[in-house]
């Protein structure tokens, strides 16, 4: 039976024991870990880069031109290293009804939310959109309590969950102090982004939908559908003659790293790496992430900005740990 922290993170912060060959001998198990793990580590590297991405590449041209051209490549990457590794590409967009339609709203339009939200948001508002974003292992585990049959710590979940929305009060009310955001319509789009990803990665759970059956490329590819379309709308693609090498360069980073490659690495790390250590960095995402906005957008560097992105990150693994101690005391028993 899948333990209850496997049941309730099953996507980016997860704790997945991976299934190993039995006559493989520890030596061999230990050679084929190591590049593995490395793969999951540089999976987290790279989505450390997606909230930076968003804000440079929308002011580039466009939050949803740029959303479109990102999502194009990552696919592309996705179907070349498939035909790469000898698998059929036709095989990633064969799922499941009901996946393609929690798909639709947990990874295309979480995607179009937070890209919108990332090119909407003031330069010094960016730290603060983005965590409200990262606030889903918070919903993903409260969401879980309600739609999973699991027992959990229940201490340890308020405490989480505390953390969690205390570092984001943290984060943007110091903030606000210092200046009133000009809209809130990034905030709130965020924040539902990120609720909208969680009740997605809790859905996968409860039909136990394999990761690598999660379809991440027939969504990414409705994804560039719908925000080229959306793009089409707001006026964005005439401002694609202004297209440059520096354009260019962060279409390429995000589509090959944060939504090709990142995806790929992933699935290879928690299948045969050191899921421990790979599951315990991928708390680190919020901080790396708001750590790189700073350093590229100086104005949303606000001084409570890096310690509200680690109350969120402690938040995540508070959550994390309260079904593992559960599943260690069943294991026990």
């Amino acid at each position: 039976m899948p333990s209850l922290a496997r049941r309730l993170f099953p996507c980016r912060l997860c704790y997945i024991v991976p299934q190993m060959n039995r006559s493989a001998t520890p030596a061999s198990a230990a050679q084929r870990a190591t590049p593995a793990t490395l793969a999951g580590v540089g999976a987290i590297g790279l989505w450390c880069f997606s909230g930076v991405c968003y804000a440079v590449g929308s002011r580039a041209v466009g939050a949803m031109a740029y959303l479109a051209l990102a999502s194009a490549v990552g696919v592309l990457t996705i179907v070349i290293l498939r035909v790469l590794r000898g698998g059929k590409p036709s095989e990633l967009f064969r799922l499941p009804g009901r996946v393609m339609l929690a798909g639709f709203f947990g990874v295309a339009v979480y995607s179009v939310l937070l890209g919108g939200a990332m090119g909407m948001a003031e330069k010094r508002d960016l730290g603060h959109v983005m965590l409200l974003n990262y606030l889903w292992p918070i919903w993903i585990l409260l969401l879980s309590l309600m739609m999973l049959d699991i027992r959990v710590s229940v201490w340890l979940v308020l405490i989480g969950a505390l953390l969690g929305f205390g570092g984001v009060i943290l984060a943007t009310g110091i903030g606000s102090l210092r200046h009133r955001p000009a809209s809130l319509w990034p905030h709130g789009m965020a924040l539902l982004a990120g609720l909208l990803w969680a009740m997605y990665s809790v859905l996968l759970k409860k039909w136990e939908i394999p990761l690598e059956r999660g379809g991440s490329t027939f969504h990414f590819t409705i994804c560039a559908i719908l925000s080229a379309a959306i793009g089409v709308g707001n006026g964005e693609w005439p401002g694609i003659h202004q297209f440059n090498a520096w354009a260019i360069f962060w279409v390429l980073l995000a589509g090959i790293g944060p939504v090709g490659l990142a995806y790929y690495w992933w699935e290879i790390g928690i299948k045969r790496g050191n899921v421990h250590l790979i599951a315990l960095l991928a708390y680190f995402i919020p901080i790396a992430s708001t750590a790189l906005i700073g350093l590229f957008f100086h104005e949303a560097m606000t001084p409570a900005l890096l310690p509200g992105a680690g109350m969120i990150a402690a938040g995540a693994y508070l959550g994390h740990r309260a079904t593992i101690n559960i599943s260690n005391q069943r294991a026990v028993s």
